[in-house]
């Protein structure tokens, strides 16, 4: 379940080579995700030594009384900080219901808004952008106040915002949402997402990379996990949709 990556970074503070950052997305407990299956993840999540684990969206599915079991399965999350964007998932059951649940064990819920992390001695700006798909993101709002010193990890549910975040400066977007499309037919799957107006479905992209959106140079590198849990039905099928915990390792470009 854990996939690991290093990441170069360009600019990165020569003080956060080797920084860890665990990223969990899409965990949606309930009847089709097994309590079992989340706490692996957790588990998996918190022994891999990270120094910040990134939460991306959709603890939960539709039902309120699942906000109950997010605050228990998604318990013991241990990192030098644990922050957390929100989904359409929370949205549609309960936001703020949601939101208590992950503030209750200490993490740190970033709605439009960054936060900054010393390691290391050296700073590390995390933005939060509230969920897309439901529109309450404001990018504007979230990078205000951010300081040109220091990297910037950007948290965002849905990656369809990835060009405007890289035009804002992001060097790592973290998202989910996906869920690496959880069925992937060879020939099909890509060919309706494409014509949903999606780009990405998962792994690394470069943004802005020849493509005229975003930073010129293709520098914003967006990563798109399958994510945890089930929606829907409780299968994963095809390449790139098993579910994963990833781990990134920052390493300073040449």
């Amino acid at each position: 379940m854990l996939v690991e990556h290093e990441v170069a970074v360009p600019g990165l503070d020569p003080a956060h080579d080797g920084v860890r950052i665990a990223h969990l997305s899409d965990i949606h407990v309930g009847n089709l995700t097994p309590e079992a299956h989340v706490r692996a993840a957790v588990d998996v999540a918190s022994g891999a030594g990270a120094d910040v684990i990134a939460l991306t969206g959709d603890y939960v599915c539709w039902r309120k009384h699942e906000i109950g079991m997010l605050r228990e399965q998604l318990a013991g999350l241990s990192a030098t900080r644990v922050v957390a964007t929100l989904g359409n998932h929370d949205y549609f059951t309960s936001a703020s219901g949601v939101r208590r649940a992950l503030t209750s064990h200490g993490y740190e819920v970033l709605e439009n808004r960054h936060t900054t992390v010393m390691l290391r001695g050296a700073p590390l700006h995390l933005v939060g952008i509230d969920d897309p798909v439901t529109r309450h993101h404001d990018l504007d709002q979230a990078f205000a106040g951010v300081p040109e010193r220091g990297s910037r990890v950007v948290l965002c549910h849905c990656p369809e915002q990835a060009p405007g975040l890289a035009e804002r400066g992001a060097d790592l977007v973290l998202s989910g949402h996906t869920h690496g499309g959880q069925i992937f037919v060879q020939g099909l799957t890509d060919r309706i997402i494409t014509r949903m107006g999606k780009r990405y479905r998962r792994g690394f992209y470069r943004i802005g990379d020849g493509a005229g959106a975003g930073a010129p140079d293709g520098r914003t590198q967006l990563y798109v996990t399958p994510g945890v849990g089930f929606s829907g039905v409780r299968v994963r099928v095809g390449d790139g949709t098993q579910a994963e915990v990833a781990l990134f390792t920052l390493r300073a470009a040449a």
